[in-house]
């Protein structure tokens, strides 16, 4: 057997995606429904905090703020996410990047229009 027809064997074996059962399905799309609104209600709070505490933060670097809520986001969420039936044991790092992400750019929203009232 050639090269070319051990791997046109090999690719006709491999599904190019996994079989995921009817109620697996259903469980990640309200995981990742759960995994995108847990980060907007944490970057909200975040944005009332730090609104009522340093108001516009002028005397503050953006990259410590931007670090604090980072830091505080990741351990909060870490340790919340069980609690509202996240698997995290089957996080990635790539799903934290994504969850950190969304709170990261929630939490610049927020606190943008909060300061604009």
């Amino acid at each position: 057997m050639t090269e070319t027809e051990k791997k046109e064997k090999k690719a006709k074996i491999e599904p190019a995606a996994g079989i995921i059962a009817p109620g697996e399905g259903k469980r990640l799309l309200i995981e990742g429904i759960k995994k995108t609104v847990a980060p907007a209600f944490i970057s909200v709070i975040f944005a009332v905090i730090f609104l009522y505490q340093f108001g516009n933060a002028s005397g503050i670097p953006w990259f410590s703020v931007f670090l604090l809520v980072l830091l505080l986001s990741y351990y909060i969420q870490r340790l919340g996410y069980p609690l509202i039936g996240v698997r995290v044991k089957e996080f990635e790092t790539k799903d934290w990047l994504y969850v950190e992400l969304f709170t990261i750019i929630y939490f610049w929203v927020f606190w943008t229009l909060l300061l604009n009232n």
